[in-house]
This record gives structure tokens, C-alpha cells and sequence, in this order.
């Protein structure tokens, strides 16, 4: 390590996470012992050939976090380095072969918190102990949690206004019960609002109709001035939902009357309320199983896109909205293919998904992956037509097609059991590029429709072909290293200049996802999702477990920036959240920045130890 000299430190930004979790007194035991120290250009910190005493955080500047003779990390201000030199080995990378060291790439200075003053602080407020010195995977845990947080603190702020409110339906004071009634059948309204000629304002519900007709046989040409409720529960449109909740709750009403400058101007029923503060997967899900006809089933494709957006709103887990989209996308294909499909076809074949729909890792509409394996011997004069119209419509829906013609539309993706076989064998002895890509697709699918065992034994056929033959294995392997995991783009972004957009997929979720697939499939596997192949393979000792919890984290955090980049464009823009994987790092918020930082050099990591394991450099 080049020493520098140490100088008395100007204020340290305690404002950062973790080191705002510290109280008052321990902030100042921490400003007491902070050192500064002063980098030139290209000065070694931090080497693997010397241990380091205190932990740096970057002041100004940015350094380089080298892992042989490839710049893995950049380092910005605010971003700190040095714990596993103080407490393991620096060097050490996943498969063992690169030497790290932190290099100073411009003129840059530094604090230096000493060890025992980092134990001290650890050991009295374990809630920073835990931030500070956990593992990867914990700490990525807890940068999650906190983002959730504030997630969760944002949706409490969210207003009257971000809901639906359903036009207010007016009736006169002399209009009778049967004119209400007809009223809320003409406009399919649940209420109505009764203005009286004092300009006093009541209401009369579908309720208070069944109960005063049905339970209090009164006739059905009473007026219903005398019949309404006064004085309404009333909010402006723009008081918070909670406000609203609250007001239901303690009254027991389901709908409250919404006002603007003292008009009003309509009604917030509980479940468009919930519709905002929660998620409304059932409702899509009847959609789905009540659905006629294709139009009926677009409807229900396009609600996923507010659920999404609801959803991680509320700060729920990208997994779970993973797991929740694709049971919704399956549940709509299988009910296409049932609408299209005659009970033959459906009998003789197996609809299939493939990609990221087959893995259940879909979260945006993206290109359509799917085929249709047929029974040996059966035949459909319709099917081309049938398999035609099920991808029109997909399209429809906002599916876009394949721009590999990987659709049930494509005679070479909708063929017997027998032709899949033969394909599978071409694709396993005879491993050109574009076979290796379609044994890799075909290898995640998943069954939606009709038999599911002819997709089984297709699996079961394609493992039994499979050899140890290092050759395939190789060549198998290679894609995951085929794209550039980025580093650089952090410095420009400390620069303050524009970082240029990243392709998240690319860069970070792909090496993983697989990588992960040719130890999977090199260990014969039948799982297709990518976290539960990471441990079935650290089970198996095919993975590190530490490796494997980390890639489990980094997975998931990559998986929800990629949505949050989109979520978070204007709505006109991402209406439909037709992904593009790009992520600008200068839109992201230090949180995402350091979890970003810290994955793609995860990825690294993981791409060194496939390209050890499969002898990719040999």
C-alpha cells in the first residue's frame, strides 16, 4: 500500500447509510478518530500483498478496484472498501485467480476509520455492526429493506387523486325509488346522490334500496328525499388515501363523497381504495377464467401493467411479483389456447413457454417464447390457423413477437414429440451457435396447456442425451461471458458528467441467469428457475454456498432496477413497461448506485469462476 500522510478530517457525511443509524454520541466518538489521507493519480491504497488497519471511505475522487488487469469497480465519494483486507484475504476472487488492489484514478483523498473504533462502534449499536460488516448478501439485504422503507413511507403520502373515483350520479328529491334504481342500472352505478331543493346533499345506495323495498316493503314510488342519508362523509381530492381508509373504517361506510374547491365531483369506493394501497391480482385472475373471447382476455393482459406498478409501489419483492406475473401471463395464455383450441388439439399437445416466461422470471411483456409440442401421430387441419391467430393475439395483448421466430406460429416450434426429439439430438451432437441458443431456451421451458407429460418426457430425453463431454460443456457455457460487465460508467457519473445507459440484462442478469444454466444442465437438473437451480447447485456442492447466496441477492436486486428504471419513467412513456433493459446510472439514487456497483462486481466474480469451471480461456 503507498502510505499517505494522514490530516485532521474536515466533516464526515453522516448522512449516509449505513453511518446514519448512529447516535449522537457515537457520530462524534467517530469524527474523533477519523483520519484523512491524500492519493495521487495512480497510487496503490489497498493491495492484496499488505493488510490495512482502518477502512477508507472515499472523500473526493474516485479509485479503481482492479482485479488483475481489468478495472472491476469503480469507487465514488461516499463509498467505502477495505473490510474483507480487514478481515480476510484481499485477493481472494472467486476462483481464486485474481490478485485485487484499489488504485487511485485521479487525484483523490480519503477517510480512514481505525479498526478498533469500528469494532467499538459495531459492538454498541449492532443495527450498524450488522450494516457495516455482514456479508454480501445481508448487506444487500438491508440496502433493500431500507429502500422498501422509504418506498412504503412514500405510499402513505399517496392522494385521493391517484384513485379511481366514480362520477357522482344525481337524482331529484322527488324522483321515487324505482327512478333511482333504474338510474344505477342505466349508468351501472352502486349509488346515488340526492340533492334536495335547501341544496342539502344525501345518498341511497344499492343497500338502502334492497333493504327498504325487499326487507321494508315500502312501494316502489316512494320518493327518495325523505329516504336518504344526510350528511355526507366528504374529503377533498386532495387528502391522503390513509385519511380515507381511516374515515371508512370508523364509520363502517364503503364509499366516501370526494370534493374539489367544495364541488363534488365523486365517489372513492373501498375497493378502488384498496385498488391504490394493495394489489388487485384476483380481480384480474376472474377476469381470466370468465373471459369469452380474446378481447376479454386483452383487457386482463393490460390490467397486469397497474398491478405491477401497484405492486412495487407498495415495496413488495421483486420474487413475488415475478412468481404473481407469471401465474397471471400463464393463466391468460392457457385460457387463449382453450378459447382458440379444439378439445382434440388440446387433448394431443402441450403448450409450452420458454425464456424467461418458462424460468418464472418474467416481469415485463417481452418477446414471445413458446411453442407446442403434438402427440406422435395426431393431426389438426386447423392448426396452422389456430397457432396463427393464438400469436396475433399475444401480439395484441402487448406480447411483442419473436424476433428469433421462436412462436407457436413457426412450423419448427410447433411439431410432434418425435420431431422435438430429433431436434433435441441435432442441437446436443451437433452444437452450432443457434443450436446451443435454442437447447438453452428449450431447457427453461415450462408447461401452460394441454398434456404437460409430453413436455416431460421431451426433458427426460433431452438429460438422457446429455454426455460428460467437456467439448459441449464449453461451448454450452461461453454466451455467459459473450457481453461486457461495465465498471467505468460509475467514475463519469462521479465526474459529474452523464454516465452512458446500460443494458442491465446484458451486463449483469444475463451472466447469471446463464451461467447458472450450464451448471445446472452440466448436473442433468429438471428446475428451470434461476434461484432454484443457484441452490440446487449449492446443495449439490456445485456452488459455493456463500457464492450462491450472493448470486441469489444480486439476481434479485439487478431484477428489480431493471423494473424500477421502468416503472419509474412517466406513465405515457412506459404505459405498457415494454422493457429495453436499459438503466441510466445517473437517474439512480445512491442506494440503486451501490447496489448496482456491488452486483456488477458480483458478476465479475461469477463470470471468473464459469470461465475457470468450463475452461473458457484455455
Amino acid at each position: 500500500m503507498q502510505h499517505a500522510m494522514p490530516t485532521a478530517s474536515p466533516d464526515f457525511d453522516f448522512g449516509q447509510p449505513p453511518f446514519d443509524l448512529l447516535t449522537d454520541d457515537q457520530r462524534a466518538a467517530l469524527a474523533g478518530a477519523l483520519d484523512i489521507a491524500l492519493y495521487p493519480r495512480d497510487a496503490v491504497l489497498l493491495s492484496r500483498e499488505e493488510p490495512t488497519d482502518a477502512m477508507f471511505v472515499v472523500l473526493r475522487g474516485t479509485v479503481q478496484e482492479r482485479r488483475g488487469g481489468e478495472v472491476a469497480v469503480v469507487h465514488g465519494p461516499g463509498d467505502r472498501f477495505g473490510l474483507q483486507a480487514l478481515y480476510g484475504a484481499v485477493g481472494a476472487s472467486a476462483g481464486g485467480s485474481s490478485a485485487r488492489r484499489f488504485v487511485a484514478a485521479e487525484e483523490c483523498a480519503c477517510h480512514l476509520i481505525p479498526r478498533p473504533t469500528l469494532e467499538a462502534l459495531a459492538a454498541e449499536n449492532p443495527e450498524f455492526g450488522a450494516a457495516i460488516l455482514g456479508d454480501f448478501a445481508q448487506r444487500m439485504r438491508d440496502l433493500a429493506a431500507l429502500r422498501s422503507n422509504r418506498e412504503m413511507a412514500a405510499l402513505t403520502m399517496a392522494r385521493i387523486r391517484q384513485a379511481y373515483l366514480h362520477p357522482p350520479l344525481f337524482v331529484d328529491v322527488s324522483a321515487s325509488l324505482r327512478d333511482a334504481a333504474e338510474a344505477m342500472r342505466q349508468n351501472r352505478a352502486s349509488s346515488v346522490l340526492v340533492r334536495g331543493a335547501d341544496g342539502a346533499v344525501g345518498i341511497l345506495t344499492g343497500t338502502d334500496l334492497r333493504d327498504l323495498v325487499v326487507l321494508d316493503g315500502r312501494p316502489v314510488s316512494e320518493p327518495v328525499g325523505p329516504l336518504a342519508r344526510y350528511g355526507l362523509l366528504t374529503l377533498d381530492r386532495d387528502d391522503l388515501l390513509f385519511n380515507a381508509l381511516v374515515l371508512m373504517t370508523k364509520h363502517a361506510v364503503r364509499r366516501v363523497v370526494v370534493t374539489e374547491k367544495g364541488a363534488i365531483v365523486g365517489l372513492l369506493g373501498q375497493s378502488d381504495l384498496l385498488a391504490v394501497l394493495s394489489n388487485h391480482s384476483q380481480v384480474i385472475g376472474l377476469q381470466v377464467e370468465h373471459a369469452t373471447d380474446p378481447a376479454d382476455l386483452r383487457r386482463a393482459s393490460r390490467s397486469i401493467v397497474e398491478l405491477i406498478r401497484t405492486l412495487h409501489a407498495t415495496g413488495v419483492k421483486v420474487s413475488f411479483i415475478a412468481d404473481l406475473v407469471t401465474e397471471l401471463n400463464r393463466r391468460i395464455f392457457r385460457k387463449l389456447f382453450e378459447l382458440l383450441a379444439p378439445p382434440e388439439l388440446l387433448a394431443n399437445s402441450c403448450l409450452i413457454v420458454m425464456g424467461s416466461e418458462g424460468r418464472g422470471e418474467q416481469l415485463l411483456k417481452t418477446d414471445q417464447d413458446n411453442g407446442l409440442i403434438l402427440r406422435d401421430g395426431f393431426d389438426c387441419p386447423e392448426l396452422p390457423r389456430i397457432a396463427a391467430d393464438f400469436t396475433r393475439h399475444l401480439v395484441e395483448f402487448g406480447y411483442p413477437p419473436c424476433p428469433g421466430n421462436i412462436m407457436v406460429s413457426n412450423p419448427d416450434w410447433t411439431r410432434p414429440l418425435a420431431g422435438y426429439k430429433d431436434a433435441l439430438f441435432n442441437w446436443v451432437h451437433r452444437p452450432d451457435e443457434a443450436a446451443q441458443m435454442n437447447l438453452a431456451i428449450f431447457y427453461d421451458a415450462a408447461p401452460v396447456a394441454g398434456d404437460a407429460t409430453l413436455l416431460a418426457e421431451a426433458k427426460d430425453y433431452l438429460l438422457s442425451r446429455l454426455q460428460d463431454n467437456q467439448m459441449f460443456f464449453t461451448q454450452f457455457a461461453r454466451p455467459a461471458l459473450s457481453f461486457d460487465t461495465p465498471s467505468g460508467l460509475f467514475a463519469t457519473l462521479f465526474e459529474r458528467r452523464r454516465a452512458e445507459a446500460v443494458d442491465i440484462k446484458k451486463a449483469g442478469i444475463f451472466p447469471i441467469v446463464h451461467g447458472v444454466r450450464a451448471l445446472a444442465l452440466e448436473k442433468h437438473r429438471a428446475e428451470t428457475n434461476t434461484v432454484e437451480r443457484i441452490q440446487v447447485l449449492a446443495e449439490l456442492g456445485a456452488l459455493d454456498r456463500k457464492m450462491a447466496a450472493d448470486l441469489v441477492e444480486a439476481f434479485t436486486i439487478l431484477s428489480t432496477i431493471r423494473l424500477k428504471a421502468r416503472v419509474d419513467l412517466p406513465e405515457e412513456e412506459g404505459a405498457e413497461l415494454a422493457i429495453d433493459n436499459l438503466v441510466h446510472p445517473d437517474r439512480l439514487g445512491k442506494l440503486d448506485r451501490d447496489q448496482f456497483k456491488d452486483c456488477l462486481g458480483l458478476v465479475k466474480s461469477f463470470k471468473e469462476l464459469i470461465a475457470h469451471h468450463f475452461r473458457l480461456n484455455h
